[in-house]
């Protein structure tokens, strides 16, 4: 039996060729794009699971605030001096691991005749007993237990020590005159973990170099890993621990104002669930992860629909092959089976088709994403076996109903022929077309709305000058900050150099935070703030506008002592009712003691997703300086920084040029979003192409059926575009009702999105009037050439029969 039932199969597939490839091609691309959304989904919801304790270990956040007077922090980092506390004073807690990152930092070559800059990661020794780091070569339980040890990865070892055996070779730091033996050969890290990293160096390393942060709770600069026991409650665990702060240094939070509390984070949360300060890495978003899967399904739900269509508005053509079935004997349940077996055949056939797609577009999508997805059945046959259930899913669910219809129907009826005007499934197949079209149109509502929101972002007035600017950071050393000051007045005098700044901090560059005490009275409250730390040249370099006052200048020496500039928002957040009302006021920030001398305008010195926060702008003075920017005159870039480079070289021969073009590192910060924009789109159309596929073969049949009525309207006197309109304007219709259901949806589903972000597009009715044409656009493109080609026939071959 089942051998018939294949053989029918086939032989349906053959006689039909028309509808086959079209049914084949649907399922091909809406299996290949729903696993390759399956795994992408999987790969961001798996984050951090390959450690076998995952589920506990949990990462401490440490919120801060004023509970008074200013805003309040939540930061992925805090002090290395706490953990000890977590581990002594709750059972719970079996383990604390610490990670510090030392960002680019000088590595040299064991010849000391090449140098790089590279992340070096300094961890408690515990770290390979609470996560899964295998060490290729080496022994975890003793690699970072003393200081001045390291382990490296396998590119590490391969870029210093080449062919030669690296275990207890030395790696030096010639920034702070240390060097490090290597204890162990890291083995890769997966690409979907949090913690990453070349170059992991014992915490101890910090202890022996004066590093660490003794009794200062204060210092944010270390990420804390808990390992717990077994059964422990985190909720119950995080109420414990949340207010520790209070039992130590209850007396220090008083005299500051400040308030610390401790939160806990599972680990496998951090990457779609974590937004705090300094992160370790940047994370993904659950939202996405969510409209994703959406998408995912929405598509595989398009292609079946397109299957039931086809088959269900062909069954007139099974009808009496139905018929003859049951006459012969043939049990509903035997034919049901029978349709069903079809249905997974064409599946199995798509599938095998999906599987070459989904090797030719996985290279694109990990570009798209920026991941490292692999689909290999025979090394890893899970995601196999996932493609095959998705394939049997789509063959069960796409051929459910067309079984259902065809088994049930009368074989007196088929086999007088009076089941030709039948409209069984009619009303069916509109339904299908108008769920597809809701998909459809909410898909192309929401691709504007992305796609405008992400242009609106990059074109918004940011407020400083990102154009043709260049920043070189200092990084560390010994007489830095004296170094850069020669090679920023050098510069001044290049003629393809417009200005040069010192400063902390560079837009993009996250801001330092303080607090500001308005007015030199002990007893005052504090205001949290960002702070900013400049030379005379930064607000003119960066052309940032001043609302009251004026900006630091040479001809007032006190500046660099006693001059403060505020932004707006900084103003509003010390309660004055406008700038000027803020100008000669007397501030006090850290031990520094003055006054405000002027207001800058707010700008966007992060992306524009965060609102403006205040902050409060210094002089450098003392404080050594973080970044060199130069404003270029002139596009011919790569002249100026061969100019730049050579100035460097002269006045820092030891030390390692780079630099960085600050428009381009600073719409970094959107390359989420954009990454996020372009899938979007990308899956979108598809959704669309697959819904436009069905409804050209329905037109298809529609045109078939209807041949003989439009012959007899064509010799009565119609034209062609009459006919045209009459076959086109039933899915008009429908097109129609589909926008008027998607609409609503889409809004609430894009207003829900676009709140994420501080600065957004409105949802205007453009994007509804667009996605209407578009809709009806590719529904006329989509149906005219079968209706032309209906109109156009000679009526002479459609009613000769009669």
């Amino acid at each position: 039996m089942l051998t018939n039932y294949l053989k029918i199969a086939f032989r349906s597939l053959l006689k039909n060729r028309a509808y086959s490839f079209l049914n084949i091609f649907g399922l091909t691309i809406g299996i290949t794009c729903s696993f390759l959304i399956y795994l992408y989904v999987q790969d961001e919801l798996t984050f951090d699971s390959q450690h076998t304790k995952a589920d506990r270990i949990f990462r401490v956040a440490c919120e801060y605030s004023l509970p008074n007077n200013g805003g309040t922090e939540k930061w992925a980092v805090m002090s290395d001096w706490v953990p000890q506390y977590f581990v002594k004073d709750y059972p719970e807690v079996l383990k604390a691991v610490r990670f510090r990152k030392s960002q680019n930092v000088v590595v040299e070559r064991p010849e000391g005749v090449e140098r790089f800059y590279e992340e070096v990661v300094y961890a408690d020794s515990a770290v390979f007993s609470v996560f899964d780091f295998p060490l290729l070569k080496g022994d975890s339980r003793t690699a970072l237990n003393e200081p001045f040890t390291v382990v490296i990865s396998e590119h590490i070892a391969q870029k210093y020590f080449g062919s030669t055996d690296p275990m207890g070779k030395v790696l030096s730091l010639p920034d702070f005159n240390t060097q490090l033996t290597v204890k162990g050969i890291l083995a890769p890290i997966p690409h979907n973990s949090h913690l990453k990293f070349h170059v992991l160096a014992s915490f101890e390393t910090l202890r022996a170099t004066n590093r660490t942060s003794e009794n200062n709770w204060w210092n944010f600069s270390t990420y804390v890993y808990l390992e717990t026991q077994k059964g422990t409650d985190p909720e119950d665990l995080e109420n414990k621990i949340k207010r520790i702060s209070a039992k130590y240094i209850l007396d220090q939070e008083e005299s500051s104002g400040y308030r610390q509390e401790y939160y806990l984070m599972p680990l496998k949360d951090i990457h779609l669930k974590s937004s705090f300060r300094a992160e370790f890495a940047p994370g993904g978003n659950m939202n996405n992860v969510r409209i994703f899967a959406l998408i995912g399904l929405f598509i595989l739900l398009i292609a079946c629909i397109n299957f039931m269509n086809l088959a269900t508005a062909r069954s007139v053509k099974r009808a009496k092959e139905v018929g003859v079935r049951k006459v012969v004997g043939a049990y509903k349940k035997h034919l049901i089976v029978q349709f069903l077996n079809e249905s997974v055949v064409l599946s199995f056939l798509a599938m095998v088709l999906s599987v070459a797609l989904i090797l030719l577009a996985l290279p694109l999508l990990n570009d798209f994403t920026n991941k490292q997805l692999v689909f290999n059945p025979l090394s890893d046959p899970g995601p196999a076996v996932i493609l095959l259930g998705i394939t049997m899913l789509v063959g069960l669910l796409a051929g459910s109903y067309p079984a259902l219809v065809l088994s049930s129907f009368k074989p007196v009826e088929t086999l007088k022929g009076s089941f030709q005007n039948s409209s069984k499934g009619a009303m069916l197949r509109k339904f299908l077309v108008v769920f597809q079209f809701v998909i459809s149109i909410a898909l192309i509502i929401s691709t504007y709305v992305v796609f405008n929101q992400l242009q609106y972002m990059r074109q918004l007035e940011l407020g400083f000058q990102k154009e043709r600017m260049i920043y070189l950071p200092t990084r560390f050393g010994q007489g830095t900050a004296e170094k850069f000051a020669v090679l920023r007045d050098e510069l001044k005098q290049t003629a393809a150099v417009k200005g040069t700044a010192l400063s902390s901090n560079v837009p993009g560059v996250e801001l330092g935070n303080n607090v500001v005490r308005l007015g030199w009275d002990n007893n005052a409250e504090w205001s949290d703030m960002r702070f900013l730390a400049v030379d005379y040249d930064f607000i003119d370099l960066y052309g940032l506008k001043m609302a009251a006052g004026r900006g630091f200048d040479r001809s007032f020496p006190s500046d660099e002592t006693e001059g403060f500039i505020l932004n707006e928002s900084g103003v509003k957040r010390l309660g004055f009712d406008s700038p000027q009302a803020a100008l000669g006021k007397p501030l006090r920030w850290q031990n520094r003691q003055g006054r405000v001398i002027g207001v800058v305008r707010d700008f966007y010195f992060m992306s524009v997703q965060q609102e403006v926060e205040p902050f409060i702008m210094v002089m450098l003075a003392d404080r050594t300086p973080g970044y060199l920017s130069v404003n270029v005159a002139t596009d011919g870039f790569g002249q100026v920084v061969n100019e730049i480079e050579a100035r460097f070289n002269e006045i820092m021969p030891d030390r390692i040029f780079e630099y960085y073009f600050l428009d381009q590192d600073f719409d970094e910060q959107y390359k989420a979003e954009a990454n996020f924009s372009r899938i979007f789109t990308v899956f979108s159309f598809v959704a669309i192409w697959i819904a436009c596929m069905g409804l050209y073969g329905l037109a298809s049949y529609t045109a078939e059926q209807k041949m003989k009525e439009i012959g007899v309207r064509k010799v009565l006197g119609a034209t062609v575009a009459g006919i045209v309109a009459l076959l086109s304007g039933a899915f008009i219709k429908l097109v129609v009702i589909a926008f008027v259901l998607a609409s609503p949806l889409a809004y609430f589903a894009m207003d829900n999105w676009l709140a994420g972000f501080a600065e957004r597009i409105s949802i205007g009715a453009i994007a509804f009037i667009i996605s209407l044409v578009f809709a009806l656009l590719i529904t006329l493109l989509t149906i005219s050439y079968q209706s032309i080609r209906a109109a156009r026939a000679n009526p002479i071959k459609s009613l000769r029969y009669e």
